[in-house]
């Protein structure tokens, strides 16, 4: 191993150690219990850990050595905190344990029982909650599959039993059929049942009354635990990629215990994350219309209790188009969130969430009476709430050049909300090797649309010598997401080594108001390759230690779309590229991702698989396609596809390579056993290392 590599090794085995703080607790004795995660190297898996701080009037006075939680899938206090359960899986199996004075007073094999599949655990569909009266868990589960067996199969001669079957009637001829997953991070979830785990009897029942044409998500016990509310996913004609989408067709349920299942009418929508106001007195949960980019702007809504089907919603607060003026005469651009934190309520029927704004990630007090909002401020990064109880808040502090910092503080009266006064319960020093470098928020317009806004962010030194700095120019994915203030290991990784990164949030990005989600669709391709420019051109105008002549692209997915984009468009601009699972032929990407209506979205197209196949609109998809400009690429090209990739299924990779080098650019394509993200531990290092050598050598700094 060269200086060099063992100099990035070693730089990014610093930069793996420091943790993010991913959920935390306050007890009602003063404790906080905080969660991180980190990378583990030596295991090639990401570890969890709990920090608990002990506090006195909201002070710190102790804090205990952490301890390794990284079995645990899921876990949840009882309201009264005399319980504990956790799901925990160890070689394939997984375990529902029952914690009491601190010692398991239940351990359940699942597995053994042979009730349900797998536990879920992610957060589109899971659940795991204690019943008001803390006699049971509810969690959701894989459905049991039916037992079938071939046409022929010899049976047991007269009088033997066929051992370990017993009389269970088995179908003939239906092992073979298919049953759709909801895709990329989903693989194997088809069918969802809600079961619970009664502790007292010690046994799990799966609940009856839901109909065979949906699948159950996100189920809450009532307040008095007389009946369960959850999401409704409708399954039919088909089953389209749920993870990182917004849109997919669903409504609310209600389920009693006798089997009684009522869905509410809600016409055209997609909805998330059902929940019970403090009183019990309603129910709230974010909306929007189905269909439509894959993520975008919500409504937050809310409903009266009891629930019938001719229930109607009122909007609390409505998507917001480009702007709104809030409490404090604070600038609002709507809510992108998608969830809700586990205890999200203040006392005066307030409400605390998280969602993007622009480039950062801010916390906000809504009062579901009168809709008023007020920003709970902070002008340094991304503040996020993680638990409120009894009006004092816990949150965490985010920063593009320091770890986390965990805050607290007690919630002000109604009215007086933006006066909270914080306290640090852990502090955040900038990240050695960083301490040369800044952020600048950079407010962009693009020219002649009806729609002009837009944001990227500078992250590099706060000075140098002219054209003396090289500068990785780098899209987000979606494209309806958006870079947001928070310290992430690959652009600090970079900014160690003397580069200078700029992050785009092109228009289609979430946090800048409806109108510029509504904007990209049909102007893919033209419009957020312009945004890439004009903010490349703005930087290199505006810093000027930035070389213009070392100008690298990376970006995944979506903004693999667009560095492919801009080699193939202005491929004398840019020297280098890094491209992650790009989208290279949307055309032929809408065949067999798990997300096909993304791509007539994006072209500007209405989904639909009924009819006659209009090669008009494959036509539309391949001209708004980045292997329409291949021909052109100059800059070398380095590609990381994951093999097991269902939104942008590696074929798109393949193709693209192929091309390149038919064209006689130089090439290079890794090939990882991942999924879309490369999340892996050993994958993030393996790709990443190797971006930045590729950069290195092909701007000739090697």
């Amino acid at each position: 191993m060269s200086t060099k590599v063992e100099k990035f090794v070693k730089t990014y085995q610093t930069l793996s150690r420091i943790p993010a703080v991913i959920g935390g607790t306050i007890r009602s004795n003063g404790v906080v219990s905080s969660i991180w995660s980190q990378r583990n190297l030596e295991k090639g898996k990401t570890s969890k850990f709990i920090r608990e701080i002990f506090t006195n009037d909201l002070q710190k006075t102790a804090e205990i050595i952490p301890y390794d939680i990284s079995s645990e899938t899921l876990s949840k206090t009882s309201f009264s905190e005399k319980f504990r359960a956790v799901l925990r899986e160890n070689d394939n199996k997984q375990f529902l344990e029952i914690w009491q004075n601190n010692n398991v007073v239940r351990t359940v094999d699942l597995s053994a029982l042979d009730v349900h599949g797998s536990v879920y655990s992610d957060v589109e569909f899971s659940s795991f909650e204690w019943s008001p009266d803390e006699n049971k868990i509810l969690y959701v589960a894989e459905k049991k599959q039916a037992k079938s067996e071939s046409f022929y199969k010899r049976k047991s001669p007269s009088g033997v039993k066929d051992s370990g079957n017993g009389d269970e009637e088995k179908s003939k001829g239906q092992e073979h059929i298919f049953q759709q997953d909801w895709g990329e991070q989903l693989v194997g979830k088809k069918v969802s049942v809600i079961a619970e785990y009664n502790i007292e009897n010690d046994t799990v029942e799966i609940l009856k009354g839901v109909p065979d044409d949906i699948c159950v998500a996100q189920p809450k016990y009532s307040p008095d635990g007389s009946y369960i509310i959850g999401v409704a996913y409708n399954i039919e004609p088909r089953k389209l990629g749920l993870i990182y989408c917004t849109n997919r067709t669903s409504t609310i349920f209600k389920l009693d215990f006798q089997g009684n299942f009522v869905s509410l009418q809600l016409k055209g929508l997609s909805v998330k994350s059902p929940i019970f106001t403090a009183d019990g007195d309603s129910i709230l949960w974010l909306q929007r219309k189905s269909g439509g980019p894959h993520a975008s702007g919500m409504q937050l809504v809310k409903i009266n209790v009891p629930l019938t089907e001719e229930s109607a919603a009122k909007v609390i607060v409505d998507m917001v188009d480009t702007e709104l003026k809030i409490n404090d005469e604070k600038i609002f651009y709507g809510l992108y969130n998608t969830g809700f934190l586990k205890r999200p309520w203040a006392s005066g029927r307030r409400l605390l969430v998280n969602t993007n704004q622009k480039y950062t990630i801010n916390s906000y007090v809504i009062n579901i009476d009168n809709s008023s909002i007020t920003h709970l401020d902070f002008d340094d990064g991304s503040q996020i709430i993680l638990d409120v109880f009894d009006d004092i808040v816990l949150a965490v502090r985010r920063h593009f050049l320091k770890p986390d910092k965990l805050i607290i503080g007690k919630l002000p009266e109604v009215g007086s909300e933006s006066n909270i006064s914080w306290i640090d319960l852990t502090h955040s020093e900038t990240v050695p090797g960083l301490e040369h470098c800044c952020y600048k928020y950079l407010d962009l317009k693009a020219d002649g649309d009806e729609f002009v806004a837009f944001n990227a962010i500078y992250l590099g030194p706060k000075s140098g010598n002219d054209k003396s700095v090289p500068l990785i120019v780098w899209p987000h994915g979606g494209p309806h997401s958006a870079f947001a203030n928070n310290l992430f290991l690959e652009s600090a990784l970079f900014l160690s080594f003397g580069y200078a990164v700029l992050l785009i949030n092109y228009r289609g990005s979430l946090g800048a108001g409806q109108k510029s989600v509504d904007f990209l669709p049909g102007k893919i391709g033209t419009a957020d390759v312009q945004d890439c420019i004009i903010a490349t051109d703005v930087a290199l105008s505006k810093f000027s230690w930035l070389n213009p002549n070392a100008l690298a692209l990376a970006g995944g997915s979506h903004g693999g779309f667009l560095v492919a984009h801009l080699s193939g468009q202005y491929p004398e601009k840019f020297k280098v590229v890094v491209a992650r699972n790009p989208v290279i032929d949307v055309a032929s990407m809408s065949i067999i991702s798990d997300i096909p209506d993304w791509c007539y979205i994006e072209a500007g197209k209405e989904y639909s698989q009924k009819g006659e196949i209009d090669n008009n609109i494959l036509s539309t998809m391949r001209k708004v396609s980045p292997i329409v400009h291949a021909h052109k690429v100059k800059a070398p090209t380095l590609l990381q596809i994951g093999s097991k990739d269902l939104r942008v299924p590696p074929h798109q990779g393949t193709d693209y390579y192929l091309r390149l080098k038919a064209n006689g650019v130089t090439t290079r394509m890794n090939l990882y056993d991942d999924n879309h993200p490369l999340g892996t531990v050993p994958n993030e290092l393996d790709n990443i290392i190797n971006s930045l050598l590729w950069i290195e050598q092909h701007l000739g700094r090697d």
